[in-house]
């Protein structure tokens, strides 16, 4: 019988990028949270011929392998015992897009080989996920979380029901190297301190997240503008529209998001932004 899960969007409400370390990875912190109705889809049968299949409206943008594909060649590679199994995606979310597609696949995907092999642990599930990507295990969790280190720390929060948000991604093309590149422009200082630990944010209402994140940013808001001067006029489009409490870029772009306190306010305000700008992917969607 066919399993299929949902692989949503993931949103940067904030992303601090605090300094490159050693490694040369950077040490950031980001809360993070996912849209509720606006996502990929996979679905995994059982005992077909083994492989992946990639359908829906941004399909023929994946060129190559995928984290898909590199999520069954982990999970196999682990698992002796894995069974034979077909992945279909049905790519709904603009690719390379700042809202972390390939990564909830690569998290679905986990979570479909997981649900037909309960004899994997949990330990190695997520050990598989942080070796796939900064942004994988995030999604493997699949709720508001502050995410630190590289991506690797999670600490659960939870946001308030009605906060609703419209994403917006202008269709261009970017580099295949677009996150690197937008790094590169940042520059970030090396990291000579250990990161101060903070205490999880306690949101118990829209006007909480909207103070929280307007006392951060998105560090790679700027250099990702210089790259892609289009997220101006984004944003710009974002912030004429009622109701819309806050406006930025989430991860290095260039989908933009603006946040609203009810869906009504976000559906009608994604209806007026998709009048003026038919050719852009517009969609609004409650954020948890």
């Amino acid at each position: 019988m066919p399993k299929s899960e949902f692989a949503p969007a993931k949103i940067n409400l904030t992303l601090e990028i605090l300094g490159r370390r050693l490694d040369g990875y950077h040490e950031l912190r980001s809360l993070v949270v996912f849209a509720q109705d606006v996502g990929d889809v996979l679905t995994l049968t059982p005992e077909a011929h083994a492989g992946a299949e990639t359908t829906g409206p941004f399909a023929d943008a994946i060129v190559g392998s995928n984290l898909v594909v590199k999520a069954v060649s982990a999970f196999t590679a682990n698992n002796e015992n894995a069974r034979l199994s077909r992945i279909s995606l049905h790519k709904n979310l603009p690719v390379a897009s700042g809202i972390g597609g390939g990564s909830a696949d690569a998290a679905a995907a986990l979570r479909l080989l997981s649900s037909a092999h309960p004899e994997v642990s949990d330990v190695d599930l997520w050990r598989m996920a942080r070796e796939l990507g900064a942004d994988v295990s995030a999604c493997l969790k699949r709720q508001c979380v502050v995410m630190t280190g590289i991506g690797e720390k999670l600490v659960e929060t939870a946001l308030p029901t009605d906060l609703y948000a419209v994403l917006v991604n202008p269709l261009v093309g970017v580099p295949s190297n677009k996150t690197s590149q937008v790094f590169a422009k940042l520059g970030a200082a090396k990291l000579t301190n250990v990161a101060r630990e903070e205490e999880p944010p306690r949101f118990s209402s829209v006007d909480d997240v909207i103070g929280y994140a307007e006392a951060r940013e998105n560090d790679l808001e700027r250099p990702a503008r210089g790259l892609l001067p289009v997220i101006d006029a984004v944003l710009s489009e974002l912030r004429r529209l009622d109701g819309n409490r806050l406006s930025r870029l989430s991860g290095a772009g260039p989908t933009c998001f603006g946040l609203f306190e009810s869906a009504s306010m976000a559906q009608a305000a994604a209806s007026t932004l998709q009048g003026r700008q038919p050719d852009w992917w517009i969609r609004s969607t409650r954020l948890g």
